[in-house]
């Protein structure tokens, strides 16, 4: 054997194989992982995102009043499910409230609103965290629901005030009043909330 032929042998014998260890030795089986991760159930991100369309455009169902902003409300649901970045989420709870503002409608056109602008809100903070191919467990989601079920509780109070006094509060004390047992509700909610934790 040539000088040659020794040295190529010896640099064979320090290359890694093709599935990944050295060459130096016997060969090793193949180690199972230390480590196992269990997870839950899951939702694709496909979902969430497809969740926030459907959610823009109900709202924008509820609170359009004519077929042109129907369509808006259909971009922005298109808009915010393809990149859900906050600013666009804002923008588009903003557009939302501006519809009904312009164009009143029945009672509960503003309670469904609220309850689906906040979703809009929580939604996309989610799907905009995950990749277009992730997946969020249902725990996580489970995990938001009191949180958001509370500050729904406080928001619909403020509905139904909204609502009682609509401009014309009888006595501008009460509209005080008001205000002051909805911050402490407000306040009452979001200590059990942190609490829990």
């Amino acid at each position: 054997m040539s000088a040659l032929q020794r040295l190529l042998e010896r640099v064979r014998a320090v290359l890694p194989r093709p599935d990944g260890s050295l060459a130096v030795g016997r060969r090793r089986a193949a180690r199972r992982p230390r480590t196992t991760l269990r997870t839950g159930p899951a939702v694709p991100a496909l979902v969430l995102r497809a969740t926030l369309l459907a959610v823009v455009a109900g709202a924008g169902a509820v609170v359009a009043a004519s077929p042109t902003e129907q369509a808006v409300a259909a971009a922005l649901g298109v808009v915010v499910a393809v990149r859900p970045h906050a600013a666009l989420l804002g923008i588009t709870v903003a557009v939302l409230v501006a519809m009904l503002a312009l164009s009143p409608g029945p009672w509960w056109a503003l309670v469904l609103l609220v309850v689906l602008t906040h979703a809009v809100l929580r939604v996309g903070a989610v799907a905009d965290a995950v990749s277009w191919r992730g997946r969020v467990e249902v725990a996580v989601l489970r995990g938001a629901l009191p949180g958001f079920l509370a500050v729904q509780a406080v928001a619909q109070v403020a509905v139904g005030l909204a609502l009682l006094l609509d401009g014309a509060a009888p006595v501008p004390w009460l509209v005080v009043v008001a205000v002051a047992g909805l911050a402490v509700l407000g306040w009452a909610s979001v200590h059990e909330i942190r609490t829990r934790r």
